[in-house]
């Protein structure tokens, strides 16, 4: 599965009017630090949502001005705030977006001067049903402010709470158990402060969501009096393989497959992969269902892909395509997939060098069609191997152009003035440095191509 996360963090990126926006979090802060730091605490459920008028910047560009949402306060746990209350959000990736109907639990701070709620950008606060840890905490104050709390959840890949899990806390030589609740809860009161590693029971069918972290255990400092905590979140322990191979049984690089859910339209976004050179896939952390088996799912013909989206076992109508079955903790393999048909390629292979006969290693080589007919893609791009060996399959009958480049900026290199030059013409900027495009009509296989960097290979600066 070609999917990463980093285990309590996120990065959200939205765009705006065509504008990109950013917000990254390095995880949140602690039941008992969140509390602390907040003027008001409370549940509160949103009774309806006015969009605020729309801003624009000095290019006379239009964003979103956020949101007016009209709070009623449920329960009270810290400060004081009226029956209703209003919160507002500006537009940006850091704001949440509120929806009629929906109850927070709000750690909630006051601008005396706009007169509105807002709730700190990585916090805490979060939807009633996401709350369990916190509502146990806040639920039994003032006692549970008074002890150390080591607590978390465990979260299913389609978000259900994982109930009756063993989690072993471990401080040195001692180590304490506590199993989940009903709500995927687990805490402990009254631990000696100091480092703790957290390790759950790996949960039956599942597989950590976060491999870095949740499936070999964490440790966390617990401060004396004070909080911590570790979510940890699983996907389901199930996959599927194959190969993929042309119509002549040779194995296919860079074709890549998704699963889609029986009757739906879109595959799930995280269940995907590409094949290796020897034509592998595999597909996994996939949720128990029945699947097709989907290639080229964008419909688009590309050397890589030359051909028409299709489907297992190697049809390109969707009636005739076979269905799996994925139970928890299934490994299907040998899921091999023929293409029926194709079309033709041919092969482009060469050097790339620099201009005093060096290779280039590990610099880019593509070729881009002045043209190409609709659904079709007439651009390939591939990396040189350490002797600046480049190979590509192109879609027989294009016309185009043939370049190697590489990106560099000012100061990467040393003692290279023809690079330096051509960094100065773009006034210091990062760029992209590339040889004499070579016009190619590719109508049949070229060996010994040559393409050279219009300057000699430079030694890196050294990174102090």
């Amino acid at each position: 599965m070609k999917l990463s996360l980093p285990f309590l963090a996120c990065a959200i990126m939205l765009l705006l009017g065509g504008r990109a926006f950013a917000c990254s979090c390095a995880g949140s802060p602690s039941v008992c630090e969140s509390y602390a730091g907040a003027e008001a605490v409370f549940i509160g459920s949103v009774q309806r949502v006015e969009q605020a008028p729309p801003v624009r910047d000095e290019d006379g560009r239009t964003f979103s001005g956020g949101q007016f949402a009209h709070v009623q306060v449920e329960k009270l746990f810290k400060g004081s705030a009226g029956a209703s209350v209003v919160f507002r959000t500006y537009g940006t990736s850091c704001d949440v977006r509120y929806e009629a109907g929906q109850r927070w639990l709000f750690y909630a701070h006051y601008d005396k001067e706009k007169k509105v709620w807002g709730i700190r950008a990585c916090g805490r606060s979060t939807r009633v049903e996401n709350g369990a840890d916190d509502l146990l905490y806040l639920q039994g104050l003032p006692a549970s402010a008074q002890r150390t709390r080591l607590s978390g959840k465990l979260v299913d890949y389609n978000g259900a709470p994982l109930a009756g899990i063993r989690v072993k806390l471990t401080a040195g030589k001692k180590s304490y158990e506590v199993f989940t609740d009903r709500n995927g809860v687990y805490e402990m009161y009254g631990l000696p402060p100091g480092s703790y590693l957290v390790k759950p029971d790996l949960p039956l069918g599942r597989t950590p969501f976060f491999r870095t972290s949740a499936g070999i255990g964490t440790a966390v400092e617990l401060p004396a009096r004070g909080c911590a905590g570790l979510d940890f979140y699983y996907s389901a322990d199930s996959s599927v393989s194959g190969k993929v191979l042309d119509p002549d049984g040779r194995a296919m690089n860079k074709v890549c497959l998704s699963l889609l859910p029986k009757d739906d339209k879109t595959p799930p976004t995280h269940v995907f992969d590409c094949t290796d050179e020897e034509g592998r896939y595999m597909i996994d952390e996939v949720p128990p269902g029945e699947y097709l088996i989907v290639f080229n799912d964008d419909d688009e013909i590309s050397s890589d892909e030359p051909f028409p989206k299709g489907y297992y076992p190697g049809v390109f109508e969707r009636e005739k395509a076979t269905l799996i079955t994925l139970s928890a903790g299934a490994k299907l393999e040998d899921y091999d997939i023929r293409i029926p048909t194709q079309e033709p390629r041919r092969t482009l292979q060469g050097l790339l060098l620099f201009e005093d006969g060096r290779p280039a290693a590990y610099a880019f080589v593509e070729f881009k069609a002045e043209s190409a007919k609709a659904g079709y893609s007439g651009e390939v791009h591939v990396t040189t191997d350490a002797q600046g060996r480049f190979s590509l399959s192109v879609l027989q009958g294009l016309k185009g152009r043939l370049r190697g480049f590489m990106s560099t900026y000012a100061g990467q290199y040393v003692n290279c003035p023809k690079l330096d030059k051509l960094i100065k013409e773009q006034n210091g900027r990062s760029l992209d440095v590339g040889t004499k495009p070579v016009p190619v009509e590719v109508t049949t296989d070229v060996q010994d191509l040559r393409l050279v960097f219009p300057f000699p290979a430079c030694a890196k600066a050294k990174i102090e």
